[in-house]
């Protein structure tokens, strides 16, 4: 089942997210289950949203590709279950 997570990073800047995104880019595109990404941001912060074609997939790629990057008191992701995820 697809779904959606978004990921807030409160007072996160932009160069930050810069940087992370450079590193993150090209392997984000070809992993296994991945449909969208998309990155606001505010003068509060950044928040990233995606779309992936199961929690499991996303999880994997979360967990080894994000996470490390993230501060460590950055709030959990909010996943929600999609009923459907059109990608191109």
């Amino acid at each position: 089942m697809p779904i959606s997570m978004t990921q807030h990073a409160p007072q996160m800047p932009a160069e930050a997210y810069e940087q992370i995104i450079a590193d993150v880019e090209q392997p984000l595109r070809g992993s296994d289950g991945f449909i969208s990404h998309a990155a606001e941001i505010t003068t509060d912060g950044v928040t990233v949203t995606e779309v992936w074609e199961t929690r499991a997939q996303w999880e994997r790629w979360f967990n080894a590709s994000v996470r490390p990057h993230l501060p460590a008191d950055a709030p959990e992701p909010t996943v929600t279950e999609l009923h459907n995820a059109l990608g191109r």
